[in-house]
């Protein structure tokens, strides 16, 4: 018997009903099935719980093992190093010269020279020879390279400038251009010199020149000397070795050098770029491609001592002769003449070097020793002591610099000579005309043998 308290508080005997008693009966099912039910789901919730877990836990260790397994399959690698630093190349680091640009540009500008001189030699073979006669007079040709650059052009001629002394006494001229092979040079012709400067300017007629080279060529821009700084950056451009037109690079190590060149003292540009032989009369050019100077020299040394000598190149400052270039372009084109036809001034002189000059206080250029007596010099008013400086506007040193002019010359030509002459304790200068006369007329005049000037 089970008592039992209801809702309104009272105690009922369900054993004194049967109806009740089946009601309690299907009450206690009810509250199993329930229970039951419950504790059904509650396993079910449970099994669905682990299970999920279970799937979960399974699902990533097999997402785990697959992406180990694409790892282990494309294994990544630390990044090797860079040689971009991030640093300037202008600023920091190590800069590569790149003069190509310009090299482009400038190199249809410069032309080689190859030059062909007539050298006599006694051809003694021995000491007796040498003493009582004998052994024959022996003529070799010579060949010479340099370098120039074209700087203008008239209705029939291309003018080159280059070194006096890459064109001085030579008997012919060969002017190679740009791309052009050495078979297809062509001849060059002396348009005027100044020995003093060491420049001449060298003719070329147009019309022997292919169409194809007149595209290529280019005439050259100048620069200005005067405002270059020591440290900038220079390029050179020659005939090294005669080999053909090649490029060098460098700096400008002084300004107003002053050096020894075939016996004259000039004011030169100083670089280290690689001045060879071959390269007198190339381009010295500044970062813009302007031609700046011309290349003359170098020193070098024999040996390697302490004393060894690298990377002194010198050009000519190209504003210092720009006034003479343009000068030596005006004048007539000239050929050597045949040695029967050439003209004579009729003096004995000798050279006024440069150590003279300043010991004495003289003008450079040919001491009048002598004159002939109604000679070409002597009708002109020249004297014994004046000095020649110019013949026909080109600049005179010794005695061999004014054979070589003369050497274009005919008898019977009327030349303007510059001479300086003593007043007082001074020199003055001043110009005359000379009407050039023959070789075998002057040796008329007097028994003495007459210099060929």
């Amino acid at each position: 018997m089970y008592d039992y308290e209801g809702d309104n508080g009272l105690n009922i005997n369900q054993e004194d009903n049967p109806q009740n008693n089946r009601k309690k009966k299907n009450n206690n099912r009810s509250v199993w099935v329930i229970v039951a039910v419950v504790l059904a789901v509650f396993v079910l919730a449970s099994v669905v719980f682990v299970a999920v877990y279970a799937v979960k836990d399974s699902g990533n260790s097999q997402l785990q093992n697959i992406l180990k397994n694409q790892e282990n399959s494309t294994q990544k690698y630390d990044d090797i190093a860079s040689t971009n630093t991030g640093k300037s190349s202008t600023t920091e680091g190590v800069i590569v010269t790149d003069v190509s640009s310009v090299i482009n540009n400038t190199m249809p500008s410069v032309v080689s020279i190859t030059s062909k001189t007539t050298i006599e030699s006694n051809g003694y073979s021995s000491f007796y020879d040498y003493y009582f006669g004998g052994g024959d007079s022996r003529q070799y040709e010579q060949e010479g390279a340099g370098s120039g650059i074209i700087m203008d052009q008239t209705d029939t001629e291309l003018l080159v400038v280059t070194n006096n002394h890459v064109v001085e006494g030579a008997d012919s001229l060969k002017i190679q251009f740009y791309e052009q092979d050495a078979e297809s040079a062509v001849d060059g012709y002396i348009k005027g010199t100044d020995a003093n400067a060491d420049v001449a300017v060298v003719a070329v007629k147009l019309k022997d020149i292919s169409n194809d080279i007149l595209k290529k060529i280019k005439k050259a821009t100048l620069g200005d000397s005067d405002t270059l700084n020591v440290g900038e950056g220079v390029i050179a451009i020659g005939n090294a070795l005669g080999y053909g037109q090649s490029v060098t690079t460098g700096i400008i190590s002084a300004k107003d050098r002053e050096v020894t060149v075939e016996n004259k003292k000039m004011k030169l540009l100083q670089t280290d770029a690689a001045i060879n032989g071959g390269n007198s009369g190339g381009a010295l050019l500044n970062s813009k491609g302007e031609v700046i100077g011309i290349n003359v020299a170098k020193y070098s040394s024999n040996g390697s001592t302490s004393a060894s000598i690298e990377g002194m190149g010198f050009a000519i400052p190209i504003t210092s002769v720009k006034n003479i270039i343009s000068n030596l372009e005006t004048r007539e084109t000239r050929t050597k003449v045949e040695e029967s036809q050439r003209g004579y001034l009729g003096i004995r002189g000798y050279d006024v070097t440069d150590d003279v000059a300043q010991q004495y206080a003289m003008p450079k250029g040919v001491y009048i020793y002598e004159t002939t007596k109604n000679g070409p010099a002597d009708k002109a008013g020249i004297e014994s002591s004046d000095v020649i400086v110019e013949f026909d506007g080109q600049s005179v040193t010794s005695m061999d610099t004014l054979k070589q002019v003369m050497e274009y010359y005919k008898a019977g030509e009327n030349v303007k000579v510059k001479i300086s002459y003593r007043d007082g304790k001074e020199y003055k200068e001043k110009e005359v005309t000379v009407t050039l006369g023959k070789e075998s007329v002057l040796d008329d005049m007097e028994d003495t043998p007459q210099l060929p000037y």
